[in-house]
């Protein structure tokens, strides 16, 4: 994780340092709720339907509250039938956004910001990135988590 871009005296060449190795992918599941981080897991390497489900499980359905509403996007891992039936039997609703419209996620604004402060932080090894992702975390305060609600249509009064 770097920064994209970066501000130099006119004339000058902005510089930075760059790895030449990459390691292995480290993926972030997490669930947002109005007024917090509900659920959250890192796994290293990339997220299949299992592993997405066993999140659903294990992690997001003992969250939950009756009459709750989990929003998904159309990701293909997101559509596997344990899905369904783990959410609806804690009382809660399932809605999918319709295709191509991140505009309605506000997990998307949640992870813009936790991968701004990544890319400061600059971290070089596995520890340093887990901790990175605490810290970043830790960072989103529930008036951004309901600003970002707001801004993405849902009623937050």
């Amino acid at each position: 994780m770097l920064r994209l871009y970066a501000r130099a005296l006119k004339g000058k060449r902005a510089r930075g340092e760059k790895p030449q190795k990459r390691g292995k992918n480290i993926s972030i599941i997490s669930a947002l709720s109005i007024e917090k981080v509900l659920a959250s897991s890192n796994i290293y390497g990339s997220v299949d339907g299992t592993t997405f489900e066993a999140f659903i499980v294990k992690k997001l359905v003992p969250e939950l509250w009756e009459n709750a509403c989990v929003v998904l996007d159309n990701a293909r891992i997101h559509l596997g039938e344990m899905v369904k039936e783990a959410i609806a039997q804690k009382g809660a609703k399932l809605i999918y956004l319709s295709p191509y419209s991140p505009e309605f996620s506000p997990i998307e604004n949640f992870w813009s910001k936790v991968k701004a402060i990544l890319r400061k932080l600059k971290a070089r090894t596995y520890k340093d990135l887990i901790d990175g992702i605490v810290d970043a975390m830790a960072q989103v305060t529930q008036q951004d988590i309901r600003n970002w609600f707001t801004h993405c249509c849902y009623c937050t009064s």
